[in-house]
């Protein structure tokens, strides 16, 4: 790479985010300045006396109490499960970059809102604590708080339980504290749905590519008489829907796991299974979804991150929260023990970053939805087609709906994310 350099494009792509980053919509506004905190610490930790990177910390420190005051303004009884999620991992990043800048009284309050309120309302409002369901028990449901729609189990809502739980746990261990119990119960009641779902392979939540390599599903089905997993709604389901931002969540809560099973002890003898059949089990599912990510995710021909071609992600019904998939995904494989853990190219982020900052707005450093080729997409879809069974030929995103300032917040927050795990990979270029 010549001329102009990593930082370079973090800052510009931060600077443009400034621009347009105060809109009214709850989760895509926790969702994108997570993708901004994650992409400010690896600047920071890459370039820590730099003036320019200096300058970004102290922006985000100032975004951070408006964020706060945003936050504020809405009921949590109207919110939906997964908002919290969103906003509870965003408040965990905030305070380590608020600890970072020395501001321990916001820190704190950020921390607050992660666990007291964000964690809290999931267990709460939306996790399924009754023995009851068929053919897998438990889970967490997407609905609102107020009760005034249960939703479904899908698997974003329980994903977000589970690495928000996981993450809380991680966060007091390395506070020097003991994980509390309450976040490490369920963090391994999480982890125990989805194992559950995966050793059931005649429904195929988690859907092999190949022997070596398999992704999530959108939502785990399972049709017969009495199944609590049958609903196609909340958001409108279609067969073989796969969404990117899933797999990555699921691959840092299982990394996460394995950091804490020491703490997951108790919980593990209980289950009747050995630590090392424990740790051998949580490393094969992620060397799966590490092999499907690559298989499924990432083009062939360029090495380009992409979203999984199903109509359903690309809109026009949702394609503007799904948009952000792509991000999301590389927020946590920027992560060098993710990646190894999943077996993961980390070319591949550089690559993709590299396309994303290709195709901008060169005059505002405004980022695109689409940045890969419609010749090489095609070639991809084909090939995704091949080994998944199912795929839509769609290209481009459906957008059509979506508020312009959203949209541009969205896609420069899948910038920062790239950037962000460009800078944090092994890969840095």
């Amino acid at each position: 790479m010549t001329g102009i350099t990593r930082r370079d494009q973090a800052l510009a792509a931060f600077r443009r985010f400034t621009e347009i980053w105060e809109f009214n919509d709850f989760w895509k506004r926790g969702n994108t300045f997570d993708a901004t905190l994650v992409c400010a610490a690896a600047a920071h930790d890459r370039w820590p006396n730099d003036p320019g990177v200096a300058w970004m910390q102290f922006t985000v420190t100032e975004m951070l109490e408006k964020n706060l005051a945003f936050f504020a303004r809405f009921d949590p009884g109207g919110l939906w499960a997964d908002d919290f999620g969103w906003w509870g991992l965003m408040a965990l990043n905030a305070r380590t970059h608020l600890l970072r800048e020395g501001q321990r009284e916001l820190a704190d309050r950020y921390l607050a809102l992660g666990t007291d309120l964000c964690w809290e309302y999931k267990r709460t409002t939306a996790y399924d604590g009754s023995p009851d369901a068929l053919p897998v028990p438990h889970g967490c449901r997407n609905g609102d708080a107020n009760g005034q729609s249960r939703g479904v189990k899908n698997t974003v809502t329980n994903a977000l339980l589970f690495l928000l739980s996981t993450r809380i746990c991680r966060a007091t261990r390395t506070a020097g504290a003991a994980p509390v119990e309450k976040h490490l119960a369920m963090a391994w009641a999480q982890w125990q749905w989805f194992s559950a779902w995966f050793a059931l392979d005649a429904y195929q939540y988690l859907k092999k590519l190949t022997p070596d390599a398999a992704l999530v599903q959108e939502r785990p089905m399972a049709r017969f008489a009495g199944s609590d997993y049958q609903e196609i709604v909340h958001p409108p389901w279609a067969e073989g829907w796969v969404w990117s931002g899933d797999q990555g969540m699921i691959a840092a809560a299982l990394v996460d796991l394995l950091a804490l099973k020491e703490d997951l002890a108790p919980w593990i003898r209980t289950a009747g299974v050995t630590a090392d059949a424990f740790d051998e089990e949580v490393r094969r599912v992620l060397a799966l979804i590490g092999g499907g990510i690559m298989r499924g995710l990432v083009g062939a021909s360029d090495g380009i991150i992409r979203e999984a071609p199903c109509l359903s992600s690309f809109g026009p019904a949702h394609g503007c929260d799904y948009l952000a998939g792509r991000g999301i995904l590389m927020r946590y494989l920027g992560d060098p023990m993710v990646a190894a853990f999943c077996g993961f190219d980390a070319a591949s982020l550089r690559a993709t970053a590299d396309a994303i900052w290709n195709t901008r707005d060169p005059q505002t450093n405004q980022f695109r939805p689409e940045f890969t080729d419609p010749v090489t997409d095609r070639l991809y879809i084909a090939r995704f087609r091949r080994t998944w069974g199912i795929a839509d030929d769609v290209l481009t995103w459906d957008l059509s709906t979506m508020d312009e300032q959203q949209k541009n917040g969205v896609c420069q927050s899948i910038g920062l994310d790239a950037l962000g795990a460009v800078l944090r990979s092994y890969v840095f270029g």
